[in-house]
Parts: structure tokens; C-alpha cells; sequence
């Protein structure tokens, strides 16, 4: 499995593998600035604004139109993002896409995109320390987190997308276009799920969008190789019909 177009930059060598790690980390400082910005502005800010009343007012809405069935679809949904679920379907998702492509760098980028959403996410909710919102949960206890980000919909866009990603470096076949519209779908219903749940303010999603994807996508073009490296035209079923 281990082959030199697996190094996931596009020059061989000490210097490039220096220069991915430099890139990852000067994007993960600038996102996490502006996960600090937002939060700040959500925390000092917008508390008595026009967008406050509409945070909370989508809240009450939801809470006014609870019924059972999306109670329990809500649960299910939110747990595709889980800690447990992210980390088991991350590993496998990683492993089966490497002995699949035979190359390391499925699972390199599923564990580069994971981890560092995770490190973003929880340093910019502890410096933020944003109360959960003021609305009956349906959770019995939420994660010791506060509520600026969402870490349930940053992991589900670096978990799913992430999947996406692989299939389109991948694949040239139509059906990677089924791939990505899943993912979009999955990451939709978790965010409207911990929306739902009373777990998240709509800004607390928002805020997870805004950094989980650029990370997710700067992620994708670091540790993935050379288009033209990343196919096996020996593997049938990732070769275009």
C-alpha cells in the first residue's frame, strides 16, 4: 500500500511535507481567528439585536411544532454525528478507502480534516463559553461544551464531506454526484436536528459551517496527491463508466 504517490503533496520530500503542515496550520490560526470573531460578536453583540430575536425565534418555532416522530428522527439524526459516531465511521470509512485505492491517503485526510475540526472546535467553545439557548431541550444532559460552535455539524461536515471528498479525487463516475448529495442531506439533518433538540442557536450552525467547511475543503487539497495519482485505473470500480 505504501507507494511514493501517497506522499500528499504535489513536490516529494522533507520540504513538502514541512510546507502542507505550514499551509494546515496558518489556515486552522486564521479560521480559528475568525471562529473567535464571530463568537465574540454573537456573545457581546447580538444579545438585544434584531438577530438575537430571529436566533431565538426560529428556536420557539421549532419548540411550538414538536411532535413526537421528529422527536425520535431528531435523536437518530443527531447521533450521525455523535463523538462515538464520528470516530468509528471515520476510522472505517478511512481504512476501507485505503485498502480499497491501495494508497494512505484516505485515511490521512478523514484523520487530518477530524482532528483538526475537533482542536478548532472545542478551544473556540471554552474561550467562548457561549450559554446553551433558553429553550426546553429534549436532550437529558448536552456535552460540557457551550453552544458557539456546533461540534456535532463541523464533524459532520469534515465526517461526510470528508467521505464526498475521497469518492471525488477518486471517482469519475456519475454516481459521486449521489455521494456528495447524500453528504449535503446528512449534514443538513444534523444541523436542523441539534436545531430542533434545542441544543444550538441557528448562529451556532452557522458558525460551524463557516470554518468546518473552508477547513474541510484546504484539508482535501493538502493531503490528497496529484489528480492523476489519486485513481487506480487497475480497480474497476473507481473507473469512470
Amino acid at each position: 500500500m505504501s507507494r511514493a504517490a501517497d506522499v500528499p503533496t504535489h513536490s516529494r520530500g522533507v520540504p513538502a511535507v514541512v510546507r502542507a503542515v505550514a499551509v494546515l496550520l496558518g489556515v486552522g490560526a486564521v479560521l480559528f481567528g475568525m471562529l473567535l470573531g464571530i463568537g465574540w460578536w454573537v456573545t457581546a453583540v447580538e444579545p438585544g439585536t434584531a438577530v438575537q430575536a430571529a436566533d431565538m425565534g426560529v428556536l420557539w418555532w421549532l419548540v411550538a411544532h414538536r411532535v413526537s416522530v421528529l422527536d425520535t428522527a431528531s435523536l437518530y439524526a443527531a447521533d450521525l454525528a455523535s463523538t462515538t459516531t464520528t470516530l468509528a465511521a471515520g476510522i472505517v470509512a478511512g481504512v476501507v478507502a485505503a485498502l480499497v485505492l491501495r494508497r494512505w491517503w484516505p485515511l490521512l485526510l478523514l484523520a487530518v480534516a477530524l482532528v483538526g475540526e475537533l482542536v478548532l472546535f472545542l478551544n473556540a467553545a471554552i474561550l467562548i463559553g457561549r450559554p446553551r439557548p433558553v429553550v426546553p431541550h429534549l436532550d437529558a444532559a448536552l456535552p460540557p461544551t457551550s453552544s458557539f460552535p456546533s461540534g456535532h455539524t463541523a464533524a459532520a461536515i469534515c465526517l461526510y464531506g470528508g467521505v464526498a471528498a475521497i469518492v471525488w479525487r477518486a471517482v469519475a463516475a456519475w454516481w459521486r454526484w449521489i455521494v456528495l448529495g447524500v453528504a449535503v442531506v446528512l449534514v443538513v439533518a444534523v444541523g436542523l436536528a441539534r436545531l430542533y433538540r434545542g441544543a444550538h442557536h441557528p448562529s451556532d450552525v452557522l458558525g460551524s459551517v463557516l470554518f468546518a467547511v473552508p477547513w474541510l475543503l484546504v484539508t482535501t487539497r493538502v493531503c490528497t496527491p496529484r489528480r492523476d495519482q489519486t485513481r487506480d485505473p487497475s480497480i474497476a470500480v473507481v473507473t469512470s463508466q
